[in-house]
């Protein structure tokens, strides 16, 4: 990347929460606590213990030969996953933008969406599409893609909701000036207006999708392995075998695989994607990659753009929906309309949990309630813990490196690549090492929770430190502000903007983490630490699915309260008090 504009830019807005306008609209704790009822009659639905299920057992070593053959698959996977995960979520924010009633309904689904951990959905799916679709390589397919949906989709909608809410004044009056129907300012403004945001955090993103495509493709229910053809079946047949020499060539496999994605996808989008920025006019156009400039010299290539370009210049002209207003207040009939919703909320919760206790008073034990509230307590100690440490560890490294412009630009692109890089092909490596070495403590294995989430801190706090004004510093120079004064009033509130969105980025992974990383398997020895993650993992080697359940959505209300009573305020002093205007 010759150009350092063509990188994975790392932006605040990118991994925050939703803006106050529009928190301000998704229907508060009415539609939250419908959204609650929901996921306590699906986790008292659950069966107990799932029936014994054929699944597929190898132990066999890996053959090194067919790992080429996974990577194309595991790739066919992504590339679809990543479509379906684009197209579902304009169509969702569409419906958000342009129906009260669907605003109502999805919004508080996006909130429970980014809260639920993702590799516990093949877990939850696998029994149930097992039984639907007997046919192995369709469940594999639905199972990893739906996967890769997941963690793509509730970002993508965040991102788009962030971008439509943030389209300037200036814009929408041109928009009613030219009478454009809702469909058209979809099209024409609001979309092309988002995609730069939307390119960003998808590369951004990268890194826990590979992470959860590999989980899934390789999970163990009811005693047996489950290996769908893909990389990461191979990492685990690797595990099993024992075989140092088959992970070193996955892992070689795939640094190939993002390279390969990294120059025939995101490198031309992200080049692409910069025509849409606005205040653009003007400036030095950036260094077109190799493959852009292959395929425009392409005739059919040029070809299929230009009936592309007409098709879709057809389409977002179309004269669909009203001609766009600029929004009212709110009035007194919506105003009845809110208490009429809170009412209908409270009845539908109320029928819900009476109808679900005598399920939860069978099926879930006080005791076990209690032992998944305690392992919960205990992993989010450690994740704190493990991100503390990495922090403390980023934050002046990072600023070592952002305040040197030299050393910047190569040490950002260094940590994007390692970003988007998934960390459990890794964990077996971790694992071998921990059984090797017997006396090492188990709380060591702790560390791999944070072995991929500490990028997004280190990404962070190098944009902070390279975004600094440089004016600032050589005002505090100028003053002899040094040593722990210099952090305090300088350097720390300056990047903190950043480096709250990486923590609460690489908070967020650690959580999704801890599912494969508190549970390892070497050879025929499981390594665990107690936890929410290994009682998951366990619970479905189990097959009570019943537990998994239980442990899901135990992480998914955690992460909640995180976001509303901690990452949610933080989030809002930045932006009031540390915001460079």
């Amino acid at each position: 990347m010759n150009d350092s504009r063509q990188g994975f830019s790392f932006s605040p807005e990118l991994c925050s929460s939703l803006p106050s306008s529009c928190r301000k609209r998704d229907g508060g704790w009415p539609a939250g606590l419908v959204v609650f009822s929901i996921i306590l009659l699906c986790v008292v639905s659950f069966q107990p213990v799932v029936p014994v299920l054929s699944g597929v057992d190898v132990t066999q070593p890996p053959d090194v030969m067919r790992l080429p053959e996974y990577a194309v698959q595991s790739m066919g996977r992504m590339v679809v996953g990543l479509v379906c995960s684009l197209l579902s979520a304009l169509l969702c924010v569409a419906l958000i933008f342009r129906s009260r009633w669907a605003a109502t309904c999805l919004r508080p689904l996006l909130a429970v969406g980014q809260s639920f951990p993702v590799l516990a959905i093949p877990l939850l799916v696998l029994p149930f599409a097992q039984t639907l679709m007997p046919a192995h390589v369709i469940v594999a397919d639905a199972v990893v893609v739906m996967t890769i949906w997941c963690s793509q989709f509730w970002g993508m909608v965040q991102v788009l909701c962030q971008r439509f809410y943030g389209v300037p004044s200036d814009l929408e009056d041109v928009v009613c000036c030219f009478g454009l129907t809702s469909w058209q300012k979809f099209w024409q403004l609001e979309v092309p207006f988002a995609i730069p945001a939307l390119v960003r955090r998808t590369m951004l993103s990268m890194g826990g999708s590979w992470f959860a495509a590999l989980y899934a493709e390789s999970v163990v229910l009811d005693g047996h392995n489950w290996f769908f053809a893909g990389l990461g079946s191979y990492v685990r047949q690797a595990a099993v075998a024992q075989s140092i020499g088959a992970l070193l060539a996955a892992l070689a496999c795939m640094l190939v695989v993002l390279v390969l994605f990294d120059q025939f996808l995101f490198r031309p989008l992200s080049v692409w994607a910069v025509r849409f920025q606005p205040g653009k006019v003007g400036d030095i156009p950036l260094v077109e990659p190799w493959f852009l400039k292959l395929l425009r010299r392409t005739h059919v290539f040029r070809l299929c753009v230009l009936f592309c370009v007409r098709a879709w210049h057809r389409l977002s002209r179309l004269p669909l929906g009203a001609r766009y207003v600029q929004e009212q207040k709110l009035d007194e009939g919506h105003a009845q309309y809110g208490r009429i919703a809170s009412g209908v909320s409270l009845a539908v919760v109320a029928l819900a949990v009476v109808l679900a206790w005598p399920h939860l008073h069978l099926g879930y034990e006080l005791s076990a309630v209690s032992t998944v509230v305690l392992y919960g307590g205990m992993t989010g100690l450690r994740v704190f813990v493990m991100v503390g440490l990495a922090s403390l560890i980023w934050i002046p490294v990072g600023v070592w490196l952002g305040l040197r412009s030299s050393h910047a630009g190569r040490a950002r692109r260094l940590v994007q690549y390692c970003t988007i890089f998934p960390a459990n092909l890794f964990f077996p490596l971790g694992a071998a090492g921990l059984a090797a070495c017997p006396f090492v403590p188990a709380y060591w294995q702790s560390g791999l929770i944070v072995l991929g989430a500490q990028w997004s801190i280190a990404l962070g706090v190098l944009a902070g430190a390279s975004a600094y004004p440089p004016d600032l510093l050589e005002a505090a120079r100028n003053l002899n502000v040094r040593g722990g004064l210099w952090w305090r009033k300088v350097l720390l509130p300056g990047i903190l903007p950043y480096y709250l969105a990486g923590l609460v980025a690489a908070t967020s992974s650690a959580w999704n983490a801890v599912i494969a990383a508190e549970w390892l398997v070497w050879g025929q020895k499981t390594l665990s630490v107690p936890g929410l993650g290994s009682f998951m993992a366990d619970a479905s080697a189990h097959g009570n699915v019943r537990a998994v359940a239980l442990g899901a959505v135990t992480m998914c209300l955690f992460m909640m309260f995180l976001n509303a009573f901690l990452w949610r305020p933080l989030s809002d002093y930045v932006s009031r008090r540390l915001k460079l205007n």
